[in-house]
């Protein structure tokens, strides 16, 4: 089993020895997708994305080596979980206290001489991903159930409510920017569901091919 991680830090000696660490220290396979940050930050994420990782790592300062990037790992990180909503994200950094300072929570924040000397940090990556990729694959086993209810009998409120959140859960994952207020879904339509299960289906292909690699 197989995972790709992104790592986003514009030094090259602090991306080989966070592959180093993952060598030495990760306790189960998982590739590191060196990503450099570009001047505009949009370029970075779209980058991120582009490369159809499981989760992100950044550095929480970008600009030390590079002084055309004015925006920081914690801000790499803000832009990601707007388009993927709870998607695993982690800041490295050798200031703790300037990632805290933003107002993040301590938990996603990890000092990088701590990912040298110890296996924790990647053990916390891998359970982050396998928790994401369950909380999804749960939720569309429980809408096509749902769904295939509903084609011979009325849901009770409860379950439209459930269908309603659980399909909010998914578009979230998949793109937070697109997804539509669940006050809006009161009359949830099969075909809309139809398709967003579609999509659901592909991102879990996607996973399970990455896992098999």
């Amino acid at each position: 089993m197989s995972y790709r991680v992104a790592y986003i830090d514009e030094m090259d000696t602090d991306i080989r020895s966070f592959k180093r660490s993952v060598l030495l220290r990760a306790l189960e396979k998982f590739e590191v997708v060196a990503i450099k940050p570009k001047a505009s930050i949009e370029e970075t994420i779209a980058e991120i994305f582009d490369s159809s990782v499981d989760a992100v790592v950044a550095d929480f300062r970008l600009s030390e080596e590079d002084p055309t990037v004015h925006y920081n790992g914690s801000d790499v990180i803000k832009g990601v979980i707007e388009v993927r909503a709870e998607f695993p994200v982690f800041i490295l950094t050798s200031f703790e206290d300037d990632a805290i300072d933003k107002g993040f929570d301590v938990n996603i924040v990890y000092e990088k001489k701590d990912i040298q000397e110890s296996p924790k940090f990647f053990e916390k990556v891998i359970t982050q991903i396998k928790k994401h990729i369950a909380k999804i694959e749960n939720a569309e086993i429980r809408i096509k159930e749902l769904i295939i209810k509903r084609q011979t009998e009325p849901l009770t409120l409860s379950e439209e409510e459930e269908l309603i959140e659980l399909d909010a859960l998914v578009e979230k994952s998949l793109d937070k920017r697109n997804a539509i207020p669940p006050s809006l879904k009161a009359n949830t339509n099969a075909e809309r569901l139809n398709t967003l299960i579609e999509k659901t289906d592909a991102l879990i292909n996607e996973i399970k091919s990455k896992k098999n690699e």
